[in-house]
C-alpha cells in the first residue's frame, strides 16, 4: 500500500459515551465543568475532519487524537470520537480512493483511513504522537499537515507546538472551530486559560517541565504510556527522529535535524 503524504488531526476535548442522541444529549459526554454547551462544536470538528478525508481520500489519513482521560472509562477521547462518526455514518460522506473505484464502506474507512491516536493528553502531544503513529502505520513522515481544533488554540499550534516540533510551517494548515462560549465571549474559565497556556507553552515548548507536565499526569488515571513513540516501538522503527531520554521524560532534541 503506497503511504498517504496527508495527516489530518482531528484534537479531541471529550469523551463521548454512546447513546441514541449520537452525540446531541450533552448527558452523553464526558466533559469538565467548564466544557458545558460545547459538545456541538466537539461534532463540528469530527464533521470537519472527516469531510476533509473525503476530499483527498487517496492521499490523506485521518487522526483522531486523545488518551483515556477520565477514571470513569478506560475509552479514549480519540476512540469516542471515532466510534461517534461511525455511528453517524461518517455524515454520508462518500469516500473514493480511485476514479470509478467503488465508494468504501464505514468499516473499510475505520480500517484503513482512520488512525486513533490515543496517548495524547495535551495539546502538544496531539500533534507529535500523530506524527510517531504516523510512522509507525506507514514508515514514511506526513509531508503536510492540518489541524482541526479550537480556533483560540491557533497561536499555541502553529506559533508554539509546530515550531517547537519543527515541521515546517507553509506545509501547516490549522482549522479552527470555536465553541459559542468563546465566541460571545461568555466562557470566562476558558478565556482566562487561553492567554496563560500560550505564556506556559513559550517558555516550555515541550511541555516536559513540572506544570505542564503536571497537568498531564492529572489527566493519565490509565497510566498511558507517554514516550514520543509506542512502548513497543524499538529505536530502529523510529524514521531518524532523534530523541532523549525514555517514558513521560523523553523528549525532542531541538538542535537535531528533523527527518522531515
Amino acid at each position: 500500500m503506497t503511504a498517504p503524504t496527508s495527516l489530518i488531526i482531528v484534537c479531541c476535548h471529550g469523551i463521548w459515551k454512546g447513546g441514541p442522541s449520537k452525540g446531541a444529549d450533552e448527558n452523553e459526554w464526558l466533559i469538565a465543568d467548564f466544557q458545558r454547551g460545547e459538545t456541538s462544536t466537539f461534532i463540528e470538528h469530527i464533521k470537519l475532519g472527516v469531510k476533509l478525508l473525503a476530499e483527498s481520500y487517496d492521499d490523506s489519513v485521518l487522526a483522531f487524537s486523545g488518551g483515556p482521560t477520565r477514571r470513569e472509562t478506560p475509552l479514549s477521547e480519540a476512540q469516542s470520537y471515532s466510534n461517534l462518526a461511525a455511528a453517524h455514518n461518517f455524515f454520508d460522506h462518500v469516500f473514493i480512493n480511485k476514479p470509478n473505484s467503488k465508494p468504501q464502506t464505514v468499516s473499510e474507512v475505520t480500517s484503513s483511513k482512520i488512525l486513533i491516536e490515543d496517548r495524547a493528553l495535551d495539546s502538544y502531544y496531539n500533534v507529535l504522537f500523530s506524527f510517531s503513529l504516523f510512522f509507525t502505520h506507514f514508515k514514511a513522515w506526513p509531508q503536510s499537515l492540518t489541524i482541526v481544533s479550537h480556533e483560540f488554540k491557533r497561536p499555541r499550534f502553529i506559533d508554539g507546538h509546530c515550531a517547537a516540533i519543527g515541521f515546517p510551517l507553509e506545509r501547516t494548515r490549522f482549522l479552527g472551530i470555536d465553541p459559542p462560549g468563546m465566541i460571545n465571549g461568555e466562557n470566562e474559565v476558558a478565556l482566562k486559560g487561553v492567554g496563560q497556556a500560550v505564556d506556559e507553552w513559550t517558555a516550555d515548548p515541550h511541555g516536559r517541565g513540572e506544570k505542564l507536565a503536571g497537568k498531564r499526569a492529572r489527566r493519565n488515571p490509565w497510566a498511558v504510556w507517554q514516550g514520543v513513540f509506542g512502548k513497543d516501538v524499538d529505536g530502529f522503527s523510529r524514521g531518524g527522529l532523534i530523541t532523549r531520554g525514555e517514558g513521560e521524560m523523553e523528549t525532542l532534541v531541538d538542535d537535531a535535524p528533523r527527518p522531515w
